[in-house]
């Protein structure tokens, strides 16, 4: 009895990755590291294979961290979703528009900025872009892997 209600309050506790399945998307699990200097830029994913990545992201400038966020890609009933708070806020969400072997694009035309989210990985780079609709405004982001 104990099990069952514990497993139904966690079902609506967490609805949307009731109907999980594997996002596919391992390629960028494990600690990536930007190449530049300053500002150091980190990024770690969990695995998807339960339909739930979670990720964290934090920006260093001087050997102290000015800048953080928190990250997830779940699966749920209409489809896989990428979510980002930075600073620890409220979260935006972006819904899943295409993907290939290594690479995933994630939109939400109703924001302000970024409007596009997308990942690809050559090797052991793991690159990120943020941008509008029109693509005339973006930033890219390159990290190489650090760890599994």
């Amino acid at each position: 009895m104990t099990r069952a209600l514990i497993g139904l309050l966690a079902a609506f506790a967490f609805p949307q990755t009731v109907m999980a399945e594997d996002l596919n998307l391992d390629w960028m699990a494990g600690a990536w590291r930007s190449t530049g200097p300053d500002p150091v830029i980190e990024e770690s994913w969990t695995d998807g294979s339960s339909g739930l990545m979670l990720g964290v992201n934090q920006t260093v400038m001087n050997g102290r961290a000015v800048a953080f966020e928190f990250l997830r890609i779940e699966s749920g009933l209409s489809g896989a979703r990428f979510c980002a708070q930075p600073g620890g806020g409220t979260a935006t969400c972006f819904d899943r528009v295409s993907q290939g072997e290594q690479e995933v694009r994630f939109e939400n035309p109703g924001h302000d900025f970024p409007q596009v989210i997308e990942y690809w990985r050559r090797g052991d780079r793991l690159t990120a872009r943020i941008a509008d609709l029109t693509g005339e405004t973006d930033m890219i982001f390159h990290w190489h892997r650090v760890r599994d």
